[in-house]
């Protein structure tokens, strides 16, 4: 049987002529006041990515594709070989990171990632390993190992704080693969995509 996977893109305002080249179904939210109503989905302009991520999972959560990539409008900035990334991907694995890998063990960025994860009840184990803007591909099992009412929590935090330059947006990026379930397989990577 064949396996599908869904490129999901937060845009705000970069050139989009690259989705074009994507050979996956994918669905842009745009969050730019200035393109309401160009594109699938207008949503405020909070949250950073972890906002679109949230809400495509909440939305989907019962119908989820086989994988989803979460993506920026301009993924090439953290990984110039994103396109290649998605396109061939042939669905081996249950994740692969779009984007420079990093560990993060004990410094005052870390106890501000706790602080966050510990608010939300979002269980972690150090060391945490996150991937540059959270851009990765990921199997529907590895997101339905963490329950829709902890999507759900962690959309409506976003929602409440609706500030659009926050550092818990940059906590949520560094916790995404906690997650998605897979922090402890991520490997350390700064140059894979190089």
């Amino acid at each position: 049987m064949k396996k599908d996977l869904e490129v999901v893109i937060c845009h705000y305002q970069e050139d989009l002529k690259w989705v074009k080249e994507l050979k996956h179904k994918y669905v842009i939210y745009n969050k730019n006041p200035v393109f309401y109503g160009r594109y699938d989905f207008d949503l405020p302009n909070i949250g950073f990515d972890a906002a679109v991520y949230l809400k495509y999972i909440v939305d989907n959560y019962d119908s989820l594709p086989d994988y989803v990539c979460f993506a920026q409008d301009e993924p090439f900035d953290h990984c110039p070989k994103a396109l290649e990334k998605i396109n061939n991907f042939n669905f081996d694995k249950p994740f692969v990171p779009i984007g420079a890998v990093y560990i993060r063990d004990q410094d005052q960025i870390v106890q501000s990632m706790i602080t966050f994860a510990n608010r939300l009840d979002i269980e972690y184990t150090l060391p945490v390993k996150f991937i540059s803007s959270a851009q990765c591909i990921v199997s529907k099992e590895l997101i339905l190992k963490t329950p829709l009412s902890k999507y759900k929590q962690i959309k409506e935090y976003f929602e409440k704080v609706n500030r659009i330059i926050t550092n818990d947006n940059y906590n949520f990026e560094y916790l995404w693969p906690t997650i998605l379930n897979f922090n402890q397989e991520l490997e350390l990577n700064t140059t894979d995509c190089l």
